[in-house]
């Protein structure tokens, strides 16, 4: 061995003992060794990142990625660096860099793959997730990662095999048997749910965990809801989901005044636990911008894109959270044109990206928009979108169509109509404190984090009312109203005349929507899966007491939707109906 080789095994072996400054001095003077000088920098590197040199270690990194791009440790070290601090943007770039230089990099592949899962950008995370495998085989982290990713798209019976397989090769893993516990839940196969959870439980009692949640969550689905209940009135303290869980159950049981109880102190800790308020007056400022920034008279002024012909169109499917926009976009999706999108978060960043074309004059500065901005920035928005969509899967295929059923969607509706003026959209409305009620049960972060108080989600449910009905009539927006009520009086001639809309016959299987399978390139809520039922309508009247500080506030979106103080004017509480609870 050569002494500049010695030098180097010396350095690495005073590093592992933790003789950083031995380390360091000796890598220092083999780095000006030209054959070294790779591994004298890897050396110094990890030396720098153990006296907690964060920045001296990534310019390191960055200077052995340059050096050598072939080599695989400094981009991966790279981007795990820049993830662990934060930086994910960063990190991003870094990962689609080395992919393009090594596309055979696994550790590269997985990385990216795992961050757009955690970014909800599930059908490219699955794709790198597929390359990862593809290059080293079925680990079992991999599968559980891809299984989960699936899972989220519901794409269940794809995702089973492969959580099965991970909990085979990993007995001793909690993740990979819970998650297909879950997704057996989710298949209606409550059976099997329940075997599985048998086992979870075994090592989450092992390891200092505890599962009753998705218990319960379980039991909830079937004929023994009750003892569910039971388990969690027995618990001392509820954690946030919970209290939400247990008011579900006990608004179930007929026991109002204790689950509101519960709804409102679930909300009020996971809002705790996650720094969440809303931020009322920003928000109303930020609404007050864009009316005056689309005016009727202004928004004529821009040019609408051109609709790109030989691609799916999206279908914008409006409405509050919990108002039965998710039972649409079943219906929608199960016709043969139509592809489901879910919740796709492309309005909110065609706004960022208005802001961006116009040099920052959207959306406080109309006047400062010039003519040749106004005339491209459709088209920009339009491209835009659809090669975000692209990523997300959806331009792939026969269909014609495919939903984008964002929640709160109705602020960007301006952009939506520049980008895409041809394409159909539909208002979803319900009773607005049904929809109160059904928000203030659930857990959810859209419309600025307003459902956390029943105060702020009334506020905002008004705010967004009037805003709907403001654009609909200033720009003018043409599109299809369909009450969630009215749905429910006469599904079949509610399902002809929205598929009209959108230039279809209905389809015989959009009126069994709820026995098909359906899944999405996002997360969302589990689909609707029961048969009709007549469980929600005019649900608010048991809890008339509690929403009566925020009646006031609701009383022109109420009005202006055509309910009746009592209840809604087409829709009895006999009535049958699809459950949005």
């Amino acid at each position: 061995m050569s002494a500049d080789m010695q030098t180097i095994t010396a350095a690495r072996q005073a590093l592992s003992s933790g003789d950083f400054a031995r380390a360091e001095t000796l890598a220092e003077s083999a780095r000006a060794v030209p054959a070294l000088a790779l591994d004298a920098i890897e050396v110094l590197a990890l030396t720098a990142k153990a006296h907690g040199a964060g920045d001296r270690y990534e310019a390191l990194l960055r200077e052995a990625a340059t050096m050598a791009p072939e080599r695989t440790w400094p981009r991966d070290q790279l981007a795990e660096w820049l993830h662990e601090t934060g930086r994910l943007g960063e990190a991003e770039a870094v990962l689609r860099e080395t992919l393009n230089l090594q596309p055979e990099n696994a550790n590269a592949q997985m990385r990216l793959g795992t961050m757009l899962s955690e970014r909800d950008e599930l059908v490219e995370g699955a794709g790198h997730l597929e390359a990862a495998i593809r290059i080293i085989g079925p680990h079992p982290q991999l599968l559980t990662d891809l299984g989960r990713n699936l899972q989220r798209q519901g794409l269940l019976e794809e995702a089973a095999p492969m959580l099965a397989d991970a909990a085979r090769a990993m007995p001793d893993a909690l993740a990979p048997l819970a998650w297909l516990a879950e997704l057996e839940e989710q298949a209606g196969r409550f059976d099997r749910a329940a075997a599985l959870l048998d086992r979870a439980e075994v090592l989450a009692l092992r390891q200092g965990t505890d599962i009753t949640l998705q218990r319960v969550a379980l039991l909830s689905c079937t004929e023994q809801w009750a003892k569910g209940l039971s388990m969690l009135d027995a618990e001392p303290e509820p954690c946030g989901a919970g209290l939400l869980l247990r008011g579900r159950l006990r608004d179930r049981a007929g026991r109002k005044a204790e689950a509101w109880e519960d709804f409102v102190a679930g909300k009020a800790a996971l809002a705790a636990t996650a720094s969440r308020t809303y931020p009322a007056r920003a928000v109303g400022e930020l609404i007050q911008q864009w009316q005056d920034f689309f005016t009727g008279d202004r928004f004529v002024e821009f040019t609408p894109a051109p609709r790109r012909k030989g691609v799916p169109q999206p279908v914008f499917v409006l409405g509050f959270p919990r108002s039965g926009t998710m039972l649409t976009e079943q219906v929608l999706a199960s016709h043969s044109q139509v592809r489901a999108g879910g919740e796709l978060p492309f309005g909110r960043e065609l706004a960022e990206k208005a802001a961006a074309l116009t040099a920052g004059a959207f959306p406080r500065h109309p006047g400062k928009v010039t003519e040749e901005q106004r005339e491209a920035l459709g088209t920009q928005l339009r491209d835009h979108y659809l090669a975000r969509a692209e990523r997300y899967g959806l331009l792939r295929g026969e269909a014609s169509f495919f939903t984008d059923r964002m929640p709160l969607n109705e602020l960007y509706l301006p952009l939506l109509q520049l980008a895409f003026p041809q394409s159909p959209v539909v208002v979803v409305g319900r009773d607005p404190r049904d929809v109160m009620v059904s928000a203030m049960s659930h857990d959810f972060t859209h419309g600025f984090s307003c459902g956390y108080r029943i105060e702020d989600l009334a506020l905002h449910y008004a705010r967004m009312d009037a805003l709907t009905a403001h654009w609909l009539d200033e720009l003018p927006v043409p599109a299809h109203e369909l009450a969630y009520e009215h749905f429910i009086a006469d599904q079949e001639v509610e399902t002809e005349e929205l598929m009209a809309w959108l230039g279809l016959d209905a389809e015989p299987a959009q009126l069994a929507f709820h026995t098909l399978a359906h899944h999405a390139p996002t997360p969302s809520h589990p689909p609707v899966r029961e048969p009709l039922d007549r469980r929600s309508i005019q649900r608010w009247k048991g809890y008339a007491t509690e929403l009566a500080p925020v009646f006031p506030v609701l009383a022109n979106a109420v009005e202006r939707s055509g309910y009746a103080a009592s209840g809604s004017p087409d829709a009895s509480a006999d009535t049958r109906g699809p459950t949005v609870n």
